[in-house]
């Protein structure tokens, strides 16, 4: 039981502290922040896969529909 007491407690903490969080910024802050990680997520997955392909070019693994 001990740990079960351990687990809710940290948890109500963590939430008690995104519900002070989320009500300090309004919805535009939270629109902006959300934009923000939605362009670096996106600029990565972009990143990620040229690399990938200009590997796969470099290596000579690349078919000819791609070419």
């Amino acid at each position: 039981m001990y740990r079960m007491d351990k687990i809710r407690e940290w948890f109500s903490y963590w939430v008690g502290g995104l519900t002070a969080m989320s009500g300090v910024l309004s919805l535009n802050d939270w629109a902006l922040i959300v934009g923000i990680l939605c362009t670096v997520g996106t600029f990565g997955i972009n990143w990620y896969y040229k690399r990938k392909e200009r590997e796969d070019r470099l290596n000579g693994n690349v078919t000819g529909a791609q070419k």
